[in-house]
C-alpha cells in the first residue's frame, strides 16, 4: 500500500491519481481540478502521469539527497 496513494471519499477505496482527485475535491482552491478529474479522459491522463511519477521518484529522491 505504500507504493501507490490511496485515499477514501465516500466511502469508496481510491488509489493513484484517483485518490489525488478525490483530495483536491476537499481542498477548496483545487476543487475544480478534482471535478475535471471526475472525465474519464482528464482522470487517464492523470493517471498515465502519476504512473510515470511513480518510476521516476526513487530516482528523483537520490538526486535530491
Amino acid at each position: 500500500m505504500l507504493e501507490r496513494l490511496h485515499a477514501r471519499e465516500g466511502g469508496v477505496m481510491l488509489t493513484g491519481a484517483a485518490a489525488f482527485a478525490a483530495m483536491w475535491r476537499a481542498i477548496p482552491v483545487l476543487r475544480p481540478l478534482g471535478e475535471a478529474a471526475r472525465l474519464a479522459p482528464v482522470l487517464w491522463v492523470l493517471e498515465r502521469t502519476y504512473r510515470l511519477f511513480l518510476r521516476l521518484r526513487p530516482h528523483l529522491q537520490a538526486w535530491l539527497r
